[in-house]
């Protein structure tokens, strides 16, 4: 690691688990402040992602705050920093994302997935309250939040289908889990992804199918053929 304020804040967010549970609440207020900041300014904020790394060192016992500076950063920093650089597959960006908006999918596993079930048609959230609880909604890296589009029947009309199926898959808890399934390939349906179901007369196929992946199959209800 290098003297990059940007490879440090990297490097706390492929620790976050652990170095989280080090700060306290005050300071990890302090950093969300901060971050939302650094997003907002286009990432490539050198003085703010240095008063980021700053607020964590000086949150976190001291000796971990020192081998964190004796592996990577000393409190200075002059020069040009790329905030597109990575530690380990982690970026600045995904800090952001796990402090900010409290969104697990980073790193270089889940951020593929992410990126995926993102680049799928989506409407944009227009606020608190404008959509129903049932829908799924994802956070992108920029902190913009939208709504996958397969949901909507017509317009803004959800598929009534698509609201029980999310209530089942706990979209609510795990909105990355439910937009897998609806949008990942099944062997089920030959490779077709439960959402292009929709319209097609297979709601109770794709309402089984959820269940018997919750765990909450109805032995009375039926099997769909699946």
């Amino acid at each position: 690691m290098n003297g990059n304020p940007f490879v440090m804040l990297a490097a706390f967010a492929a620790d976050w688990p652990r170095l989280s549970r080090l700060l306290d609440p005050e300071a990890r207020s302090a950093l969300s402040g901060l971050l939302a900041e650094l997003r907002a300014a286009g990432t490539g904020d050198a003085d703010r992602a240095v008063r980021a790394v700053r607020t964590v060192l000086q949150a976190l016992p001291d000796d971990e705050a020192a081998r964190l500076r004796r592996h990577g950063y000393g409190g200075r920093f002059t020069g040009t920093a790329s905030p597109a650089a990575l530690y380990q597959g982690w970026s600045a960006a995904d800090l952001c994302l796990l402090v900010v908006d409290g969104n697990p999918m980073v790193g270089p596993v889940l951020g593929p997935v992410r990126d995926r079930l993102l680049s799928a048609p989506a409407l944009p959230w227009t606020g608190a309250g404008a959509a129903d609880p049932r829908l799924i909604v994802l956070s992108a890296p920029d902190g913009g939040r939208r709504l996958p589009a397969f949901q909507f029947e017509a317009g803004t009309m959800p598929w009534a289908v698509v609201l029980e199926v999310n209530t089942v898959l706990r979209a609510g808890a795990d909105p990355w889990g439910a937009a897998d399934w609806w949008l990942s390939a099944h062997t089920w349906w030959n490779g077709t992804p439960p959402a292009g179901l929709l319209g097609r007369g297979r709601d109770d196929e794709l309402l089984a199918a959820a269940r018997a992946l919750a765990g909450t199959e109805d032995p009375d209800g039926p099997d769909g053929g699946w």
